[in-house]
């Protein structure tokens, strides 16, 4: 019938058509009103990867050039909505990719280390302590008579050197210094991309004892600071000595390299790898403690409750005491989002306004790409804008469904079960949302991360962290023990959870690595279901489930060989078992490696005796891994013949063999892995697929361009 009625009205094909689409489209756009603009900082970090996809790095003006190119399209659009909406996703996209271009030029290149023992000068600006022992990071450093580094470095003390040092010293000190490792395997973690843009040139450990040259005689804010930390985390493990002493010290101080790497792989395992990162869950603890504390306090006064802004007291306090808190935990970059999502919280309380919403989480986010944008590919800020992302959009969805389990109820039974309710959809919830990327990182599930997180975050939220604040309140007093203590037997708690769980049955799973078109399509998914409101967010579903579960799939299988960029370990994969060639120990690498490995044992293999022994036969000149043709060859002469020979490993220089048989047999040896880095191996119908790092990589500043990475 409406068809007959605008036919009779005389409208065209094509105006019948518009308003067709139109009318709904209308409707859709009133339903989702004030979703759209969350949706601007995600083109802004589609610019910033779009910025680090190239193989090479674009040039430096081609960042400003497209800022300006898309000004027009936002000017000429601005009176109609699909105009204006089009041209600021433009914009937006524009300003990520400007602003990650000016961040890499703009810092200075990795400079050249020598690969030999030298004398290295500089100024302290921090000592860390370490599991065993302590580690310095200086700057403005001179090796021999070069001048001074643009950049700082990290170097290891000796431990029975006991000299005393602090922010500000100027130190000289012999040591053996290399630039930062390169990734494990291709495609792997690059430490190398991650110190450039903490301003690191590499790192290295003394060989003699550190010299005191002179004296810290400034009196720089940043020095005084870095002194008073280290302080405060020398008073804590003082007085809580051990592993719950260097647990106290990571939550009040930041400095958490004194935590040994046995319990930092229990709290991953668990799913607490977040309570030892200090981030949201801290500074939402400290504000939301102190906003109360000062609030209650007030309220008890009826002089000052009638007559103060108690509310707005408290929420300055809180902003205040947060502030302090992100500066003693060292202003890093997980640390500072919170703080500035905390703060918007904080001030939406107080002008009446929604705690969390979408658009205070869009502006924390818009605020660190602009400023950071290589946070992007960062774990920590996809899994913690992830998880605040679902965290708020679930929230949204279980209020508007009104469950008795989240309203209030008198009594002690009725807070406590609301309380753990809240904790156990909360941690469920942020699980989800992190899942994907912990997979695509990590190779690894955490199955009771639910469980450890119900019994480590209220004792984090109610005993820890706020016997923490007291212990910083009362250090000037000289009563801080008062605090530490209780503080300590939380810490000793948390310990306790989490090699609890980390030891309980299957306690994670290895899943198959997901390529980053999978994380990218699941990425995609996660923020289209979360942003929108209406049914429409239900499409989210389907590149969800493509990145998460069909991609992993479908990628290729586990590499039959792996090969570390220094050579140190060379592992080849069987059926039943991973057996290694390795030289020293590198529990790093055999961490990265283990989602390659699956469920098989890791054994070492022979070197003297020949044995056939699950499909592999080893002599004194090498093995022979007889289902894929793989040789580990130790000789130095290359071998005589190459029957049933697919890829030819060794961890010295090898000059091709000269059979008629080898011919054509691809040789890995110290010249093509200082060529490439790591290399893994893929073996097919005795067909080697080589697929090594270093040319993926492309060519940025981090890369550098002499690849002699021999030990």
């Amino acid at each position: 019938m409406s068809e007959n009625v605008l036919t009779h009205l005389g409208l065209p094909a094509f105006a019948r058509l518009s308003l067709f689409v139109r009318a709904p489209l209308e409707l859709w756009i009133a339903a989702e009103r004030g979703r759209f603009l969350p949706w601007l900082p995600v083109f802004i970090g589609v610019g910033v990867l779009l910025f680090f996809a190239p193989a090479r790095e674009p040039a430096p003006w081609l960042g400003p050039l497209i800022v300006v190119i898309a000004l027009p399209p936002v000017l000429l659009g601005w009176n109609r909505q699909l105009g204006r909406a089009a041209g600021l996703a433009l914009l937006a996209l524009a300003l990520g990719f400007a602003s990650a271009s000016l961040r890499t030029h703009g810092l200075p290149p990795m400079p050249d280390l020598p690969r030999y023992a030298v004398i290295a000068s500089g100024t302290v600006t921090a000592v860390e302590p370490l599991p065993t022992g302590r580690r310095m990071v200086l700057s403005a450093v001179r090796l021999g008579d070069d001048a001074p580094m643009l950049r700082r470095l990290r170097v290891r003390i000796r431990g029975t050197d006991q000299q005393s040092l602090m922010p500000g010293d100027h130190v000289t000190v012999r040591a053996l210094i290399r630039p930062p490792f390169a990734p494990t395997y291709p495609g792997g973690w690059d430490l190398r991309r991650d110190e450039f843009f903490a301003g690191l040139a590499g790192g290295g450990f003394a060989l003699g004892p550190v010299q005191l040259a002179e004296r810290a005689t400034t009196s720089g804010i940043a020095a005084r600071w870095q002194r008073f930390r280290e302080g405060v985390a020398a008073r804590i493990m003082a007085v809580v000595p051990g592993a719950a002493g260097a647990v106290a010290a990571t939550l009040l101080t930041g400095i958490n390299t004194a935590i040994s790497p046995a319990d930092r792989t229990a709290f991953a395992t668990a799913g607490l790898a977040h309570i030892l990162a200090v981030a949201g869950l801290h500074i939402g603890i400290v504000m939301s403690t102190v906003f109360v504390a000062v609030r209650f306090a007030l309220a008890q006064s009826e002089w000052a409750a009638l007559r103060w802004r108690i509310k707005e007291m408290a929420g300055i306090a809180a902003i205040l005491v947060g502030a302090f808190y992100m500066a003693m935990t060292g202003m890093h970059l997980p640390i500072i989002r919170s703080f500035i999502m905390a703060s918007l919280v904080t001030v939406g309380l107080l002008a009446g306004r929604r705690a969390i919403s979408m658009r205070g989480l869009g502006l924390a986010a818009t605020l660190l790409m602009l400023f950071q944008p290589e946070a992007v590919a960062a774990v920590s800020f996809q899994m913690s804008f992830s998880a605040v992302l679902v965290l708020v959009a679930g929230y949204e969805a279980l209020q508007s469904a009104q469950f008795d389990a989240f309203a209030h109820h008198d009594g002690l039974l009725g807070w406590l079960r609301r309380d753990l309710t809240l904790v156990a959809v909360t941690s469920f919830l942020a699980a989800a949302a992190t899942a994907p990327f912990v997979a695509y990182h990590f190779g690894q599930v955490q199955i009771y991360s639910v469980l450890a997180n119900m019994l480590a975050v209220p004792l984090a939220t109610f005993w820890v962290l706020p016997c923490g604040l007291a212990a910083l309140l009362l250090m000037p007093l000289h009563l801080g023990f008062l605090a530490l203590r209780p503080m300590g037997w939380g810490c000793d708690l948390l310990l306790i959870v989490a090699r609890t769980v980390a030891r309980l049955p299957a306690a994670t799973i290895s899943v198959p690595p997901e390529p980053l078109s999978g994380l990218c399509m699941a990425s995609l998914g996660l923020i289209w279901l979360c942003l929108w409101r209406t049914r429409l967010r239900l499409l989210g579903v389907v590149p969800l489930i493509l990145g998460v579960i069909v991609m992993p799939i479908l990628t290729p299988p586990a590499p039959d060989i792996l090969i570390s960029p220094d050579l140190r370990i060379i592992a080849f994969r069987t059926r039943h078992a991973v057996y290694l060639e390795q030289k020293g120990h590198d529990d790093f690498t055999l961490g990265e490696w283990r989602r390659f490995f699956g469920n098989r044992p890791v054994v070492p293999l022979p070197r003297d005796d020949a044995t056939a022994q699950s499909g592999v036969l080893c002599t004194t000149d090498g093995c022979l891994f007889l289902a894929t043709g793989a040789l580990l060859w130790r000789a130095g002469m290359p071998p005589a013949r190459c029957d049933g020979v697919t890829v030819i490993v060794t961890a010295g220089y090898l000059r091709p063999p000269d059979g008629r048989d080898c011919l054509g047999v691809p040789i890995i040896d110290r010249d093509r892995i200082q060529a490439s880095d790591a290399i893994m191996v893929r073996i097919r119908n005795h067909h080697a697929d080589i697929i090594a790092d270093r040319p993926s990589r492309g060519t940025w500043p981090w890369i550098p361009s002499d690849q002699d990475n021999a030990p």
